[in-house]
Formats: structure tokens, C-alpha cells, sequence
């Protein structure tokens, strides 16, 4: 791919994700200026950006959303309900062609018609002929995105200028420069392209192709009197004390802002590394009780040398997790756009919202959330939110509610779903996983409705009895679960017949190590996420009983299943007096896992099972320890379900 296609690729994105931004934000405040003022400088960046392609259409559509914006600067109007709503179609527009050149390189077929059909929903008919006097302010504010002017505009006021020469002004003998030189109290100014700069092979040397915008402490009419030879090339716009304040102010946000673009690849190879030397440092508390035996004052140095390690190899790996986190907002940019767009297939009225996407995680979680998140969003829209009859006959609003609330707590990232839909009803669950052999009548029978609800999760369930154009709410949700899983996550799921539906993701915000407990279970060791734990305790043997088929016992009032891991993993169950257990809340339950000891906790890089590995259930990989040995982690999600 070009190299300039691939950098507008990112920027235009990041373009598009700041003007959503700011029209979610005007959702509230139509008429801050503030918000708007970011939203027409995304409009008009984007624009120059796709001007720089064979994206007319795209630079049309554009202009006429910058013209409203203007207007409404100029004037200090609110952006209407019908505005927001025009721009939010626009951005969305542009959205889509920058996909499009991204997969071929130029807009599909009737781009042209399309944009000529949005503008005349961005702009009255009686207010179509005024994008053009528009113009003055637009490219005023566009100098604000020039670093030339930085530290160069009159504190006292003075004058702007935009200085556009006839194409064929080099045959009549007439000198632009020479022209610009003679703005008295001339600051700074800066040679623009009238369009795209063309190819050196296609250049006319004899042709004019550019333009020139300037500033001078000059009043207007004594800037305009050095263009008395060519009054209809020029425009101009006074510049008092406050408008060159905002203009540096915006510069001074840019400037401090400025961003270091790293290929992705190069930070993942350096939090792989940083990952390396924390497990090198616990190899070094082996090395220490071998050497205990030996020499107790070396083993007490190499203990103290561990230390300082630990220390530097902690802080070196906060500082890559630093820099490798990200904004959400990027990765999530296209979900309102894809909910609007799946909303319009089904014939819905559904308001999709989204907070804390501004929350920064770890790149590899940005990266990999997005996917299982459509496939829940497209799921609550097709099979959540009911038709706006079907609504109605509820005594429901028309307009159904969907919403994405995103927010760190401690080190995890908590991801809500929420929709006020019918609802996923836990008996047709049963029936649909009896149907479909995923379980027998007497073992749904025996689950309580939170665990029947997590058949949604596995492979080949759906409750619907035709395939849906968009998607159907359980088909596909197992790949949702091993999309979070991959990236260390849980999630949950929790429904109200006829009030909708609730689906809850945990995640790690740093991903670069896990938190593990070691622990002992028929003479093997193995490592539990200590995310995926509740608690440890000790609890004298006979205070588990015999329930049933099983076991149990009553932690705090509550009585608590009771599972040998021992059992499940097909190892010698060991007798003891004090029995030690794992209380975990994975399955939706609370429930306690036997184990004959649990050792340490130790930070590793835990990576996906891969090879013969796949095919044991149960394993959620593996990790390396200090001693170059491999440690089975196990997914108690999966391994207690």
C-alpha cells in the first residue's frame, strides 16, 4: 500500500473518531463553542486530507459540512438537532470511503451522487448558494493548523490575507511574491496549493497553482492597498487581540500534544522483552536456595541483588506499559457508525451510546476488543431490541436503548453492555441446548438460570430458528468468550426476561504480564490468574459434606459447592486434615476448588495454547518460569464449567 495512502488511513481515522467526538458532545451543549470549533477543525483537516486523493466527492461533501460549521462560528448559533444529525451522516460517509480506499483504492461507484445527495441534508435550498461566502472564515480558521504562524501573530490585532493569483498571471508579467513583499508590517506568510500539488511531469512552470495566506499589523485598508492591482484575487479578515490569542492558544494544544508514531510491532517486541526479564529476575530466587546450603552470605547477596532487579525490572516494565497504552476511542470509532448502519437494515429505531471509550488500556487490549464487541452490539440490536410495534405493545418507548460504558477499576477494565430489550428467557435457553444435544433434559434441569444462560456461550448454540441477515443473539457468542479469554478477560452475562440484557467484560489493563498463583494438585503444579480468584482459605476436612452427588460447605452463611481439582484433572486425590480451597465466581457461581497447596504469586508472560495444547480443555496456556521450566496455566472458566 502507498505510504501516504497508509498514513492518511490512520490520521483520516483518527480525524473521523474526533469529529464523532465532538457531534456526541454538541448531543448536549449545541451550542458550545468550544466543541464546535474542534468539530470544524476535524471537518476541515479531514478535508485536506482526502484532497490529496481521488476523493472529490468525499472534498465536496466535506466542504459543505465545513460551510454550516462556519456559518454557525461566525454567527454563534447552535448546531440544530437536524444539523447534527446531517454531520453525524457525513462523518459516517466518510467513514465508509475510508474504508473503501483501504480495500480499493478508490470510492465506489456513485460516490458522486451520494455526496450530492447529502449536501442537500446538510444545507437548506435557500442556504445552498452561501457555501462559498462561507469562505472568508474558513480559511481564516484554517491557518490556525499551520505551525508557520506560531509565535507570529500581531498581539494588537492586524490583518489576515488570503492572496490567490489568475492561473495565468506569469504572462501578463506580474510577480505574486513581489506582490506579498509589499504588504506593509508583513509578519509571516505561507504558499498553499490552489488542490493537490500535481506531478513533476504534469507541472506547467508557466502556470500559477498556488496560493498565499498571510498576517501583517497592518489595518485592512492598508493591506488591501498593495493589492489595488489585483482587487479580485484577494480576500481579507481582521485579526484583533482575541482572535490571535485563540489561534495561538490552538497551536500551543497542537504543539504540546505532538505524537510519535511507533510501529506497532516494534512495541510489542518490547513488551515481550521486558516480559523475558521479569522471569528471568525469578530465576534468581532458585538460584539463591541452592546456593543457601552452600554459602548463606552469598545466597543473602544474590537475594539483595534480586531485589534491586525486581525493582528496576518493575519500573522498566511500568514505563513500557505507560507507553504502550492507547485511547479506546480509535478502535472504537466505527461502532456507532455499524450500529446506526445495522439499526437501518432491521427497520429499528435504537440509540446507540458510548462513554469512557476516551479510557487509554493497553494496545493489544484496544487491538482485540473491538471484534467481540460488534458481534455483541449487531446481537442486541437484531435479536434484543424488538420492532417498534413490538415495543409499543409493551408499553415501551419506539426507540430502543443500547449503551457501552467503559471504566478502569483498579487494575481491570470493566466493559458494560446494556440493552433495554425482551430479554434472553433462561427456559428457552434449556430447550434450545436440549434440541441441539449440548446438554440433556435432566442436566439443564439441574442449572440454575445464571448457568443456564452461559449455554449462549457454547459452540453452535442459537435460540433463533432462522439465520438472521445480522446475526443471531448466541450464534457466534462462543468466539466472543475466546476472544476475551485470548486476551485474558471474563465475561458475564446477565438478562431480565422482557427488560433486556446486560453483558459485563472484565479485562487486564496491562498486558504485557499476568498475576498468577502457583498451585500444588496431585504432586503437579500448575497456575491459576489470580483475576480469575475470589479468596483462599483453610478449612478443616469435615466441614465438607456430602451433598447430594457432590460436596459442600458453608463459607460465611453461604453454602458453596465444593469441586476436587485433583478429581477433574485426573490426578490421586490427597487426604489432609485442613482442607485448602480456591473460591472462584468464573462460572456466574460461587464455587470452592480443592487443592492439596498453593505456592507463590509471580508476575509471567502467559501465552496461548498452541499444538496439542488446543486440544486439552481446560489449559489457558502456558508460561515460562525463572528455571527455564514450562507452567500449565488453567482456565478455571472452562475447567469448573
Amino acid at each position: 500500500m502507498d505510504e501516504l495512502l497508509t498514513q492518511f488511513l490512520i490520521e483520516g481515522r483518527d480525524l473521523v473518531a474526533d469529529a464523532h467526538g465532538a457531534l456526541r458532545a454538541l448531543q448536549g451543549d449545541p451550542a458550545d463553542a468550544r466543541t464546535i470549533d474542534a468539530l470544524f477543525r476535524a471537518t476541515h483537516t479531514l478535508k485536506g486530507s482526502v484532497a490529496l486523493f481521488a476523493m472529490a466527492p468525499a472534498e465536496e461533501l466535506l466542504h459543505a459540512a465545513e460551510a454550516l460549521l462556519v456559518q454557525a462560528r461566525r454567527n454563534g448559533t447552535a448546531i440544530s438537532e437536524r444539523e447534527r444529525s446531517a454531520l453525524v451522516s457525513v462523518i459516517d460517509q466518510i467513514d465508509r470511503w475510508t474504508d473503501a480506499m483501504e480495500a480499493d483504492g478508490r470510492l465506489p461507484d456513485g460516490a458522486a451522487a451520494l455526496s450530492r445527495q447529502l449536501v442537500q441534508t446538510l444545507i437548506e435550498e435557500e442556504e445552498a448558494t452561501s457555501v462559498e461566502d462561507a469562505a472568508p472564515a474558513a480559511w481564516l480558521a484554517a491557518m490556525t493548523a499551520r505551525p508557520q504562524f506560531a509565535g507570529r501573530l500581531p498581539a494588537l490585532g492586524g490583518t489576515a490575507f488570503r492572496y490567490t493569483p489568475d492561473p495565468e498571471c506569469f504572462f501578463r508579467g506580474e510577480d505574486p511574491l513581489g506582490t506579498v513583499a509589499a504588504v506593509p508590517g508583513l509578519l509571516a506568510f505561507v504558499i498553499m496549493p490552489n488542490d493537490a500539488w500535481p506531478d513533476m511531469d504534469e507541472m506547467d512552470p508557466f502556470r500559477c497553482v498556488c496560493h498565499v495566506e498571510g498576517v501583517s499589523t497592518a489595518d485592512m485598508d492598508s493591506v488591501r492597498a498593495a493589492f489595488r492591482l489585483v482587487p479580485d484575487q484577494i480576500a481579507l479578515h481582521p485579526l484583533d487581540a482575541d482572535t490571535a490569542t485563540r489561534m495561538e492558544d490552538g497551536q500551543g494544544k497542537r504543539a504540546a500534544t505532538a505524537l510519535l508514531r511507533v510501529e506497532g510491532a516494534k512495541l510489542d517486541r518490547l513488551a515481550r522483552q521486558s516480559g523475558e526479564l521479569a522471569i528471568a529476575v525469578n530465576g534468581l530466587d532458585g538460584l539463591a536456595a541452592r546456593a543457601e546450603p552452600v554459602d548463606r552470605e552469598l545466597a543473602a547477596d544474590i537475594r539483595r541483588t534480586q531485589t534491586a532487579i525486581e525493582r528496576a525490572s518493575g519500573a522498566l516494565r511500568a514505563s513500557v506499559a505507560e507507553v504502550r497504552l492507547i485511547s479506546l476511542a480509535p478502535a472504537l470509532r466505527r461502532l456507532p457508525r455499524l450500529a446506526r448502519d445495522v439499526a437501518a437494515t432491521l427497520g429499528k429505531e435504537v440509540r446507540f451510546s458510548i462513554t469512557g471509550d476516551e479510557t487509554e488500556v493497553d494496545k493489544q487490549i484496544a487491538d482485540g476488543l473491538f471484534e467481540p464487541l460488534l458481534h455483541l452490539v449487531r446481537n442486541a440490536i437484531d435479536h434484543g431490541i424488538e420492532a417498534p410495534t413490538e415495543r409499543a405493545a409493551t408499553g415501551k418507548p419506539g426507540q430502543g436503548e443500547v449503551t457501552l460504558s467503559i471504566a478502569p477499576h483498579g487494575d481491570r477494565l470493566l466493559v458494560t453492555l446494556r440493552d433495554d430489550g425482551r430479554g434472553i428467557d433462561p427456559d428457552l435457553v434449556r430447550r434450545s441446548a436440549i434440541d441441539k444435544g449440548l446438554i440433556d433434559a435432566e442436566g439443564a434441569a439441574a442449572l440454575s438460570d445464571a448457568k443456564a444462560l452461559r449455554l449462549i456461550f457454547a459452540p453452535g448454540f442459537s435460540t433463533t430458528g432462522q439465520v438472521s441477515q445480522v446475526s443471531g443473539r448466541g450464534v457466534g457468542m462462543d468466539a466472543v468468550q475466546s476472544a476475551i479469554e485470548r486476551l485474558q478477560g471474563t465475561v458475564e452475562i446477565d438478562s431480565l426476561t422482557g427488560s433486556g440484557t446486560t453483558i459485563r467484560i472484565a479485562l487486564p489493563l496491562n498486558a504485557i504480564t499476568t498475576r498468577l498463583l502457583t498451585i500444588s494438585v496431585g504432586g503437579q503444579v500448575y497456575g491459576l490468574r489470580l483475576d480469575q480468584i475470589a479468596e483462599t482459605l483453610r478449612m478443616e476436612t469435615q466441614a465438607i459434606q456430602a451433598v447430594g452427588q457432590g460436596e459442600a460447605c458453608v463459607v460465611r452463611g453461604r453454602t458453596v459447592p465444593v469441586i476436587d481439582l485433583a478429581t477433574l484433572l485426573g490426578h490421586p486425590r490427597a487426604r489432609a486434615d485442613m482442607e485448602r480451597l480456591i473460591l472462584t465466581d468464573v462460572t456466574g457461581e460461587r464455587i470452592a476448588l480443592r487443592v492439596d497447596a498453593w505456592g507463590e504469586r509471580i508476575d509471567a508472560m502467559v501465552r496461548e495454547r498452541s499444538g496439542l495444547l488446543s486440544a486439552i480443555p481446560a489449559i489457558g496456556g502456558t508460561a515460562v518460569l525463572g528455571d527455564g521450566g514450562v507452567l500449565l496455566v488453567l482456565d478455571l472458566q472452562e475447567l469448573a464449567a
